[in-house]
């Protein structure tokens, strides 16, 4: 028994330390930059395509959550972790010594979309410092070294671009996570004028042509997917440019000069990048890939530097010339000694829920499986709710796969990436649909023989940890185990004690506080007697989004009821385990406890 343990402890380690690259952005010259763990926690490296050693820039005792490059090359502008609070300050760091200074620290207050300024002289950001509440955007100017308040808001607002002409800047503010506006802030006027007056839930991904006058947007507006459009502002013009496409749109990004155009197309979970030249609306070659591309910009060379990771493989780094046609990868993650060709790749299935909704889902089994054998098997819910389960590389998976354990990773109603319609049909009072979703797919695992009740799971983070409590109250006889991670379980309680700035957004999704005897029948919480699953519940004690106080009720809740509940909370984690030494504690017990309900 104690080698068993050994060799589990030990197999877990090789799978957890897999390392990966992510984040990458072009610098000066031929150096880039790009975010990788080391020493436990996610820091900034620096290399160049001319093949020399990769460089650590920051040596942060928590890391980074992430970091923006001056255009220039020469400055970083790093958020750094503060024991997942999202309450970070923005270090400014040299790329050629690695020194550094604490530019912007407020106590309690959030700050992030961080955006230079073309001549590196300064950069703005989103900060709610003020009240806690509404972000306004603010400027901070090397030479100078001070803060002043540049665009005064309420509500949600963040910078987007500057103009060519550096006289406007636009800027978004979020109603919703489906709903927004497009502003313009006049610099020499100090005022701010509306890109998008609208009605209903319409968003928008947006930046500069060659003019002041002239934007290139995403935006789902008349459409239930996002669209490419030149837009003129003066006469009000709204050209649709690139192909057809009936699958969501994102991530734009536009060259300096105005002329190309990068997005990406969502299909089916799985990554196509489209490039355009705008000035003739012609489509220009790019990667061909079967996975998930991020993160992709144009370098100084007009060469697009990108991430892309795929089921059986981690996140590298790669740089594709496309007048040449061609693509070179330029980082090699480490695998600890595994096999990554003895990975598993999902199967993409489909299932029909309660209302005859079609469903998609990607099904992982077992290398050697055989059709009509039940095996133990976990539900994975993501978070968001509007979010969406895409076949990246997932470590912990590939560890359940080896023990024998299937994963079906659903995109139930409510989940973006299928179009507007489909991401609202879960919204407020229509909330339990999605539960039934996630009920109808365990029955038609065990209907397809796939698995049976006694060998079924399930497990979730965030507004998945709230569909996981969800399941084992409303359909508990389904469920042989059920790790809670982050998740909600009293709507009422999350929305008064999740941080101010993000309560409208979520009451949008939700439901309002003023409904809370309909809040109150959702709330898993108060359906505690039901449970008869063994639960693990998993949270960060630093959490901003979901409190700890959603874990705590549901641990007492259970054990005053003598049912079987563990739990694992940590005082150095905020909405999710980041740190390698905690995720192995948390794999580990995972891991544990899904062996000890779901293998014979």
């Amino acid at each position: 028994m104690h080698f068993m343990k050994t060799h589990h402890y030990q197999r877990l380690l090789q799978y957890v330390k897999i390392d990966g690259h992510s984040s990458v952005q072009p610098g000066n010259s031929d150096q880039y930059f790009y975010l990788k763990r080391t020493d436990g926690v996610v820091q900034i490296f620096k290399s160049a395509l001319k093949n020399t050693w990769p460089r650590q820039l920051t040596y942060f005792e928590e890391g980074v959550d992430g970091y923006k490059a001056s255009p220039d090359g020469k400055i970083i502008a790093a958020i750094v972790n503060f024991k997942g609070s999202e309450h970070n300050p923005i270090a400014l760091i040299d790329a050629t010594t690695g020194s550094w200074v604490m530019a912007v620290q407020f106590d309690g207050a959030q700050v992030g979309s961080i955006l230079w300024k073309p001549d590196s002289s300064a950069f703005v950001f989103r900060s709610n410092h003020e009240n806690g509440k509404d972000f306004q955007i603010y400027e901070y100017r090397l030479f100078e070294s001070d803060i002043r308040l540049l665009v005064p808001s309420v509500g949600w607002a963040f910078p987007i671009a500057f103009s060519p002409s550096l006289g406007k800047l636009l800027y978004g503010q979020a109603l919703s996570n489906a709903d927004m506006n497009l502003f313009l802030w006049d610099f020499t006027s100090g005022t701010s004028e509306i890109v998008t007056p609208h009605q209903g839930q319409i968003s928008y991904e947006a930046g500069f042509g060659r003019t002041d006058n002239e934007l290139y947007v995403l935006s789902n507006e008349g459409s239930d997917f996002h669209k490419l459009y030149h837009w003129d502002l003066e006469s009000g013009k709204k050209q649709p440019l690139g192909p057809s496409i009936d699958w969501e749109l994102s991530g734009l990004e536009i060259s300096n000069c105005g002329r190309y155009i990068l997005y990406s197309a969502n299909e089916e979970g799985y990554s196509s990048l489209y490039l355009i030249d705008a000035w003739l609306n012609n489509e220009l070659p790019t990667p061909e890939t079967k996975g998930i591309i991020s993160a992709y910009s144009f370098t100084q060379s007009m060469d697009i530097m990108f991430c892309y990771d795929f089921p059986k493989r981690s996140s590298e780094v790669y740089l594709w010339s496309w007048a040449h046609a061609e693509s070179k990868q330029l980082t090699w993650s480490s695998y600890q000694g595994l096999m990554p060709h003895e990975f598993v790749q999902p199967e993409l299935i489909e299932f029909e829920s309660f209302d005859g909704l079609k469903i998609p889902a990607f099904l992982y089994l077992p290398k050697n499986y055989k059709r009509g054998k039940s095996i133990p098997m976990i539900l994975h819910f993501h978070g968001g709710p509007e979010a969406q389960f895409r076949p990246n590389f997932y470590k912990h998976f590939q560890y359940f796969l080896e023990l024998g354990i299937g994963i079906c990773a659903p995109n139930i109603r409510g989940s973006s990436g299928y179009g507007l319609h489909y991401m609202s049909l879960d919204d407020y009072k229509k909330r339990m649909d999605s539960v039934q979703d996630g009920i109808e797919l365990a029955r038609y695992l065990m209907d397809e023989g796939y698995t049976s009740s006694d060998q079924l799971g399930v497990m979730g983070g965030s507004y998945g940890g709230f569909m996981v409590l969800s399941l084992i109250t409303e359909a508990p006889q389904y469920f042989a185990a059920a790790c809670d991670v982050v998740g909600i379980s009293n709507l009422v309680t999350f929305l008064k004690n999740t941080a101010p700035y993000r309560r409208a957004l979520r009451e949008a999704e939700y439901g309002p506080l003023s409904d809370e005897e309909f809040l109150k029948s959702i709330s898993p919480i108060y359906k505690m007697d039901r449970v008869i699953t063994p639960l693990l519940v998993v949270h960060g004690a630093t959490d901003p989004r979901v409190p700890l106080n959603e874990a705590q009720q549901v641990v007492e809740a259970l054990q005053a009821r003598n049912r079987a509940v563990e739990w694992l909370y940590f005082e150095d984690e905020g909405h999710g385990i980041r740190k390698l030494e905690n995720q192995i504690l948390y794999y580990d017990k995972m891991f544990q406890f899904f062996s000890k309900y779901l293998l014979p």
